[in-house]
């Protein structure tokens, strides 16, 4: 599984947004699909090579293999969705997803129960996969746009170095948790690290509900940049903000009510003594959310620079205030490090797009 993760980072490079976003259609769809092809091809090959290494067995490269088939259908299909999205059919979307969802189920669990064999199961997903991928995904997209592949290299290579700086700042905050948790299991043990990330399991749906709630709007706010200008985007910007922020508030007040009760009854009574942090577990997956909405916006304002350097700080503020914050506040110190690293992080970034779409209206 977390191999399955490191290809789908590298293999998305963080094109999505910046596909979206590319109003003024400075690569075409099947430059975008063509991109991909090569992303999945190099990340299939360095993972390949990482796992026959560290592999304990034939089995295990195997089974890996084959999920790697799975993600890399999975990365293939974001693409396209990309282009879907571009051309405001997100129902192409939803639909594939609900498909989607259905193949994997299907197929993972019937192979499983006939043959005993997982290695069986990630294939037969795998395959219904595809197969949705090209009878559904595929066709749709090819109503709104060409998206035969178009290996330019000199247009690839541009793309390559358009998308490296937020492919860079993506791995920098999606690593501020990981950090974070890993200082808290060299310092407390992995009991206690356990608990922890039993506490903070539901807080992904926050991140995951801040990403629904805005994603949608990607092409809105690009479209309201290029046509109207960058004030207008700040009005956008600013909404959608304001939206995350008390849908957010919201949540976190009402899961902060449920939340420490349910994590009991769920996980036990030995949870109990550590449930009061839940409130500040959540509080960290919003401050997250909401700094990757920020840099999906600088995405669209091109500000790769800002974006890399808020992104790099958080990360290295993680690092140098987790293991204080934890020796001194114990397990909620993994909260108050993401808290102390994300938030300085977030409001330059808020500030760089605003001085940033200030300059149109002083011209």
């Amino acid at each position: 599984m977390s191999i399955g993760n490191m290809f789908a980072s590298l293999a998305l490079y963080k094109i999505r947004t910046y596909q979206v976003s590319d109003i003024a259609n400075e690569h075409s769809s099947g430059e975008y699909v063509a991109f991909r092809f090569a992303t999945i091809a190099a990340s299939f090959a360095l993972l390949t090579i990482y796992l026959i290494v560290i592999a304990p067995g034939d089995a295990m490269v195997v089974s890996t293999l084959a999920f790697l088939l799975f993600k890399a259908d999975e990365t293939f299909a974001d693409v396209l969705y990309g282009v879907d999205q571009k051309y405001g059919r997100m129902d192409y979307i939803g639909k594939s997803q609900i498909l989607r969802g259905l193949a994997t189920i299907i197929g993972f669990t019937v192979p499983l129960a006939i043959t005993g064999s997982v290695t069986h199961a990630i294939f037969g997903m795998t395959l219904l996969c595809f197969v949705n991928t090209i009878l559904y995904d595929v066709r749709h997209a090819r109503r709104l746009d060409s998206i035969a592949p178009r290996f330019n290299k000199a247009d690839l290579t541009k793309l390559a170095k358009a998308c490296a700086l937020p492919t860079i700042a993506n791995f920098c905050a999606t690593s501020i948790v990981s950090v974070v948790r890993q200082n808290y299991g060299i310092l407390a043990g992995d009991e206690l690290l356990g608990i922890y990330a039993s506490i903070a399991t539901p807080a992904v749906l926050i991140q995951a509900g801040t990403a629904f709630l805005y994603s949608p709007l990607i092409g809105k706010m690009a479209s309201s940049l290029y046509s109207e200008g960058k004030l207008e985007f700040r009005k956008v910007f600013l909404k959608v903000l304001l939206s995350i922020a008390v849908i957010m508030t919201l949540g976190v007040i009402a899961l902060s009510f449920v939340g420490e009760d349910s994590l009991i009854f769920i996980f036990g009574e030995g949870l109990e003594p550590h449930a009061w942090i839940f409130p500040y577990v959540l509080a960290g997956t919003v401050s997250i959310a909401i700094l990757l909405y920020i840099n999906d916006a600088l995405i669209i304002l091109r500000d790769n620079r800002t974006q890399i350097a808020i992104n790099a700080l958080a990360l290295i503020l993680a690092a140098m205030l987790s293991k204080p914050l934890i020796a001194s506040f114990g397990m909620n110190g993994v909260n108050l490090a993401i808290l102390a690293a994300v938030i300085p992080a977030a409001f330059i970034g808020f500030t760089k797009i605003m001085m940033n779409c200030n300059k149109q209206s002083d011209e």
